[in-house]
């Protein structure tokens, strides 16, 4: 009784087909909208069912971050339920290729319809830029957390070209600075206010800075570590004289911003953090974030009550660095956990915003900033054989730290003293500037990425650490379980192998 009518086949569609879409600039901008609120994905609530959260994978492996009860063991301690079915590895994964097939889409349609004659054609010729950027910003979290992946750079039209086989890592990353090489031609210089959040110039160049020089990392090329200071000494942002307005929801967007997420409550005032960014058939439900709930004190009486582990700072870092005011200004000894909550973006008090009982924060995550790049410099300078330079960039950051710890009461202007610029030591200049990522972008989600390229560049050695406090620092009694010649990436998920006949094997340790 309900079966289809055959004369209907050939009719017309009711909804719009990709045939008939793309015909106006709005219809472009809503494709757009959708690679832009792909990113919600690493730092929204539901990301993978209750206590959902994704972004532990990056916060959570290295040593500034521990946590409290253990809600993420697999990222924290390294232990057995980090394999092929972990469920928030998968949704890594295939939230990562989401965003690549709407990425592949838009750069097709820019290069295939004729949007001369659209109002906002210069607009839509840009979104190309935008789109190669998200797609390389997708590969570099998945060259950094898988390694070797399926590279697709093109729209999967048939069942044969999604089976894909892996890329080597090294090529997964190359790829990226291709798409941003790409991009930087396309994007603007600069963007109005109303348009604060979208790609620019100053965006591209961060981000290749960082890629050029991990791969330089990785493969011990000169060559691209004097490229990466080519690209950053093109960059026109600035470091900001206040450091909590990198975190502040007052102060977003600001100088030193080079990208960052915008979180803020949706149009339609549905700020429930159960909710999807994307809804199938609802349109963007949430737009705020949840990852600053783990560095939330407890007792609030609205949704962050639910969460069931804190963010803690590693006792690792608090020895060695804390009396640094940007360490000590985000602690509270009265945080129920002995001091230890790190509650960056949300110290102090008011920095981040919540919204009604369910509590979704509207402050923005700052993805990539200047002094993160700022940094990356000075090690592709001390790479490139020019010390003094890479003394400098720690300086600058250590000056804007002095002076705002100052003049904002969080220091008597001492600390962090300035780095001898005497100092000639290749292996001495490098601990400056590893520890000085350790403190200024502590809990910020670089650390891990940066101990796994600084292992493969021989500048550390990962091999045999544990949780002790010359490790992996955790606060949970049970060991970790990390394994040098495993770890260092995490496994591709099990569905993926069974769904893409071209992937014969796991990356080495995992079944």
């Amino acid at each position: 009784m309900l079966s289809c009518d055959p004369s209907l086949v050939d009719q017309e569609p009711f909804s719009p087909t990709e045939q008939s879409y793309f015909s106006s600039a709005n219809e472009f901008r809503a494709q757009l909208v959708g690679i832009y609120a792909g990113i919600y994905d690493d730092y929204n609530f539901s990301g993978v069912g209750y206590n959902g959260w994704v972004s532990g994978a990056w916060l959570l492996p290295g040593d500034d971050l521990t946590e409290s009860r253990g809600g993420n063991t697999y990222f924290e301690l390294f232990d057995g339920s980090l394999n092929p079915n972990n469920s928030r590895v998968e949704f890594i994964f295939r939230s990562a290729y989401k965003q690549i097939a709407k990425t592949n889409v838009m750069i097709d349609r820019v290069k295939t319809v004729d949007f001369s004659t659209f109002d906002g054609a210069d607009e839509i010729a840009g979104m190309e830029g935008e789109a190669l950027f998200f797609r390389a910003y997708a590969y570099f979290k998945l060259f950094n957390v898988f390694g070797s992946v399926p590279l697709v750079t093109k729209r999967l039209q048939t069942q044969e070209e999604a089976n894909t086989p892996k890329s080597p890592a090294l090529d997964v990353l190359s790829q990226v600075i291709t798409d941003l090489k790409a991009a930087l031609a396309i994007v603007p210089e600069n963007r109005p206010a109303a348009a604060a959040g979208r790609i620019t110039k100053n965006s591209v160049r961060g981000l290749l800075t960082k890629a050029l020089v991990f791969r330089g990392g990785y493969t011990g090329s000169t060559a691209d570590h004097q490229e990466a200071l080519t690209y950053f000494n093109a960059i026109t942002a600035v470091l900001v004289p206040d450091y909590l307005h990198n975190f502040s929801a007052a102060t977003e967007n600001n100088a030193e911003s080079l990208y960052e997420l915008q979180a803020t409550t949706p149009s339609s005032g549905n700020n429930n953090l159960n909710l999807a960014h994307d809804g199938a058939w609802r349109g963007v439900e949430n737009m705020s974030v949840f990852r600053g709930f783990m560095m939330e004190v407890a007792g609030r009486g609205d949704f962050n009550d639910a969460v069931n582990t804190r963010y803690l700072v590693t006792e690792k870092l608090l020895s060695a660095f804390g009396s640094d005011p940007r360490i000590s200004v985000f602690l509270n000894p009265e945080d129920g956990v002995e001091g230890r909550i790190f509650q960056k973006y949300n110290k102090p008090d008011g920095a981040n915003q919540l919204s009604g009982f369910h509590g979704g924060s509207v402050n923005n995550e700052r993805i990539l900033r200047y002094a993160d790049v700022k940094l990356l410099a000075a090690e592709a300078a001390l790479k490139a054989g020019n010390a003094a330079a890479a003394i400098g960039h720690v300086n600058d950051i250590r000056a804007r730290a002095r002076t705002w710890a100052q003049a904002s009461g969080h220091g008597d202007g001492t600390v962090p003293a300035a780095r001898p610029t005497t100092e000639t030591n290749v292996g001495t200049i490098m601990q400056w500037i590893m520890d000085e990522r350790f403190v200024e972008l502590a809990g910020e989600g670089h650390r891990w990425w940066d101990l796994k390229r600084w292992h493969a560049a021989g500048d550390i050695n990962l091999s045999g650490w544990t949780g002790d406090n010359n490790g992996f620092s955790t606060y949970l009694a049970s060991p970790v379980q990390f394994d040098v010649n495993k770890h260092l990436v995490f496994p591709l998920p099990h569905a993926e192998i069974e769904r893409n006949s071209g992937i014969i094997e796991n990356n080495p340790g995992y079944d």
